[in-house]
């Protein structure tokens, strides 16, 4: 028995069961929370990506990574608020597995400590269970990390190649990508200056201390490693570049890319010259940071602070006893607590939207240096034991335990008890709907089953589509709308789903007349709606569209879910996705 805990002590171990903890925590009620706008802006872009067969990069949603995935994975399990999240959740639940990579820079405890905080920060938990990229490229850029710190350790080229692979999917979710090499040298580049510095202080100075490190170097076996990483480099680009070709390229186009040196030029350029350019177009320009970068920082301090407390005190912790304690710096630790310190403000630069899911790329780098602060505290708490000083184990026992339970608590709350509630928790951001849409949503459902004809019909100028009371409204591939849609986000994402024929309309004639199943309106229009309805037949539901200031008015008449039939149960029995405008895809 001795035996076995001692090897369950070891960091893979535990490891396992912390990610296994954390898939469950990603996994559970991964569908209750009503769709974010963003996440069914772009979900019904999907939908409609696989109707029509065809795909292009709109910078505007980011890269194609959950494009191309999630139509695979809505083909194979059906297209629901679970399924849209799910690849973001397994890579969320599979993070801590990360801390694994990392164990020749730190000690067994500071990597479970480490895996511990990647599983269960609450920014990082949130938004594993939100269809967005910033956790997955937080999580590749983690794990390339993680990789080329391996390969230097171990000397070995092969986890050159698996940190380019991580690497490059990060380039594929969200542009932001790019920001990540710009961290590392700015951090690296401290550590660097750290290094000189000790080296200028040092009894030969700083020309002869550089001069012996290098010479020194060169005579090691790490010089023939270097050699060998350069000749892996083409390879290494050879990946990163058949990643990003392989996603970005245009559907279908793609499919004839062996067609002849033309067909492959001409697809190469467009998923790649053709791409910057609309990246740049969009993203690179002063509107897109026209703001103020003092507010921004200020807010993103006051999510990260109330979100990731524990983290935040002993990341400095951690950073402030390597960089000034008695035993060395290890550059890792260092490293981190630089690019999450950096990130804070460099993305309060850049972004255009200040929001909480900037707060994972804070959190992710910044759990290194935490958990060697609370690693610290750890032994110090095991010394006291050992030694018989119960004040020093006590004292421990007591900041782990508080620290467990502020992080816990905070994750429990923000994820699960409030994850739709903007007044209390900060990592919700504004154009997630409040309350609870879901069992009105449920009802429309049956009614689009039950009902033949027009089934949901938006009131008002800012819905209005002219044409979609005549035949189903169509999204179109530059445009990524019709005239309405915007402003009807979510729901167009479980009209699609449901099948349900929508209409709009701003004339009152229109609705005194037909009477619809359903009537959705914002609240200053809804006056004009109930005077046009029989209202006692209708049943009247507000639920926000956005956190506050966007109510919308749900009329559902009474009778409407008469004669329901199982045809949507039917079609995901079968495996089958309820498509944009009414038609079925077959999985």
């Amino acid at each position: 028995m001795g035996q076995r805990l001692r090897r369950f002590s070891r960091p893979l171990p535990v490891l396992l069961v912390v990610t296994a903890l954390a898939l469950l925590a990603r996994l559970v009620a991964l569908g209750a929370r009503v769709a974010h706008q963003d996440e069914g802006r772009v979900a019904d872009w999907i939908l409609h990506y696989m109707t029509v067969g065809q795909w292009q990069y709109r910078p505007i949603i980011h890269g194609p990574f959950l494009p191309h995935v999630n139509g695979v994975v809505f083909s194979w399990l059906g297209a629901t608020d679970a399924t849209m999240r799910l690849v973001v959740a397994v890579g969320g639940g599979l993070l801590p597995l990360c801390a694994y990579l990392y164990r020749d820079r730190l000690r067994d405890d500071e990597v479970v400590i480490f895996g511990l905080l990647l599983a269960a920060s609450p920014a990082l938990l949130y938004y594993s269970r939100f269809m967005r990229n910033d956790l997955l490229v937080a999580a590749c850029m983690m794990a390339a990390l993680g990789c080329w710190s391996r390969a230097a350790a171990t000397r070995r080229i092969r986890y050159v190649l698996a940190g380019t692979l991580p690497f490059a999917l990060a380039f594929t979710m969200k542009e932001n990508a790019l920001l990540y090499p710009v961290a590392w040298i700015g951090a690296g580049v401290l550590v660097l200056d750290r290094h000189l510095l000790a080296a200028a202080l040092s009894e030969r100075g700083l020309v002869a201390s550089v001069t012996d490190a290098v010479g020194e170097w060169r005579r090691s076996a790490e010089t023939r490693t270097a050699a060998a990483f350069l000749l892996a480099l083409p390879a290494a680009l050879l990946v990163f570049a058949a990643v990003v070709v392989a996603f970005y390229a245009p559907i279908p186009e793609v499919y004839g890319l062996f067609g002849g040196p033309g067909a492959f030029a001409g697809v190469v350029e467009t998923a790649t010259v053709d791409t910057w350019h609309a990246f740049v177009g969009t993203w690179a320009h002063a509107g897109m940071s026209s703001h103020s970068t003092v507010e921004f920082v200020g807010r993103l301090l006051k999510i990260v602070g109330l979100t990731a407390t524990v983290t935040c005190a002993f990341a400095l912790v951690g950073f402030v006893r390597e960089r000034y304690g008695r035993g060395g710096t290890r550059n890792v630790v260092e490293f981190c607590f630089y690019w999450g310190t950096a990130s804070i403000f460099g993305y309060a630069v850049v972004t255009d939207i200040l929001a909480g899911w900037l707060a994972t790329h804070v959190v992710a780098p910044l759990a290194l240096p935490a958990a060697v602060g609370l690693a610290w505290v750890h032994r110090v708490g095991k010394r006291g034991y050992v030694a018989g000083e119960p004040i020093a184990f006590r004292l421990a026992a007591a900041v782990l335990l508080v620290s467990a339970a502020v992080v816990g608590g905070t994750a429990a709350y923000t994820s699960y008890a409030a994850p739709q509630d903007g007044e209390t928790n900060p990592l919700v951001q504004y154009a997630q709907p409040a309350g609870e849409m879901k069992p009105t949503l449920a009802e429309i459902e049956t009614v689009a089953a039950a009902h033949d004809g027009i089934d949901v019909v938006f009131y008002g100028e800012e819905f209005y589509n002219p044409s979609d009371l005549e035949r189903p409204p169509s999204l179109e591939i530059e445009s990524g709308g019709y005239p309405g849609w915007f402003a009807r986000l979510p729901l167009p994402w479980y009209f699609d789903r449901y099948g349900a024929r929508v209409g709009s309309t701003t004339d009152r004639s229109v609705l005194a007349d037909r009477q619809p199943p359903v009537v959705i309106a914002l609240e200053s229009e809804a006056g004009a709606v109930r005077s046009a309805l029989d209202a006692d037949a209708y049943t009247e539901r507000t639920h926000q569209g956005y956190q506050s200031g966007r109510p919308l008015v749900f009329f559902v008449r009474d009778d409407a879910t008469e004669g329901a039939t199982t045809d949507a149960a039917s079609a995901d029995a079968a495996g089958a996705m309820p498509a944009p405008n009414g038609s079925v895809v077959a999985a």
